[in-house]
């Protein structure tokens, strides 16, 4: 039987907060629609992507390279947070 593995809790955030930015956002006026409402949506769904994508990259004991791997995608999704959080404002 396999084991059940849940998911991690920073991408049930990232999921609850892109929720959030798509219901917000989904009355805007149309001439923020193209502009300001698609950058917020997109880096919403951004900060899920590399999430994901850092999830993804297994680092065994020593590979510095996966290990730089994963950081990067973190540190584009912590990117993308601050951006989101700026845009808000």
């Amino acid at each position: 039987m396999a084991a059940y593995q849940s998911e991690l809790a920073v991408i049930t955030k990232a999921k609850d907060l892109c929720s959030y930015v798509m219901t917000v956002t989904d009355k805007s006026p149309k001439r923020f629609r193209f502009t300001l409402v698609a950058k917020l949506q997109n880096y919403a769904l951004d900060i899920i992507e590399n999430l994901y994508r850092a999830n993804e990259v297994f680092v065994k004991a020593g590979d510095r390279e996966k290990a730089q791997q994963r950081i990067d995608f973190q540190h584009q999704a912590l990117t993308e947070l601050k951006l989101l959080g700026y845009r808000q404002l």
